[in-house]
């Protein structure tokens, strides 16, 4: 029997594809779930353990044994070959500030000063240089030192000594003691020097050949500066 035309065909219900959409999605989210937790330990691990490639870098905060002549990964410092010179940091310090020199170094800088000068007119002159001694130097300094303070200017001490005497008690021996140089008022060490030149016993003892040592002693009363050289034949 064939159906009328004029009415319509019962088909049965198709099924919904919404369940199996909603099994893949809970699927999918396990899954992901399941990546996200390894991913979480997985720093923990990987920071405490050793480079598979024997001689590279350890990881950062590795506790494995640095091998001979590696470098942790991220340290400033470079390994530093036996019996060398430990490398510096490099992270840059400031240097420290250098600190003025005292009145007693800039004292002895322009004592040492008039040394040169007095070797570099010697040289000209074709005589051997001189050499700076201890004891001629302690003389001629305390001398300085005694006429500033006491104000005046003479070869002969307020206790009636000569240079010789101030030469020879500083330990350095009296028959060597040869000659003394004095000055003051000039303001530095060429100046001084330049008026000791220009002065012809004072030339005579600083181009005598046959010394062979000398002390220059500086001292100040108040801006006045006072010189002393005294000079030794050993």
């Amino acid at each position: 029997m064939h159906p009328s035309p004029n009415r319509p065909l019962h088909r049965a219900p198709s099924r919904s594809p919404l369940p199996l959409a909603l099994a893949l999605l809970l699927a999918v989210i396990l899954i992901v779930g399941l990546f996200a937790t390894v991913a979480l330990f997985a720093p923990n691990l990987s920071a405490s353990s050793a480079s598979g490639d024997p001689g590279s870098g350890v990881s950062s905060g590795a506790s494995t044994a640095t091998p001979p002549g590696a470098t942790p990964s991220g340290s400033p410092l470079t390994a530093t070959p036996s019996g060398s010179t430990p490398s510096a940091s490099a992270s840059a310090k400031p240097s420290p500030t250098k600190a003025s020199p005292s009145p007693l170094d800039r004292i002895t800088s322009i004592e040492n000063k008039v040394f040169d000068l007095v070797n570099a007119e010697r040289v000209k002159a074709g005589c051997g240089k001189l050499r700076n001694d201890a004891r001629l130097h302690k003389a001629a300094r305390a001398y300085s030192a005694l006429m500033a303070e006491k104000n005046f200017f003479s070869h002969t001490g307020p206790d009636g000594s000569s240079f010789v005497d101030r030469i020879a008690a500083t330990g350095y021996p009296r028959s060597a003691a040869a000659a003394e140089n004095i000055a003051y008022g000039y303001a530095d060490a060429a100046a001084v020097m330049k008026g000791w030149m220009d002065s012809s016993g004072h030339r005579a003892n600083i181009l005598n050949c046959d010394l062979k040592a000398i002390g220059v002693g500086l001292a100040y009363r108040k801006s006045t500066p006072y010189w002393t050289q005294d000079f030794g034949r050993q």
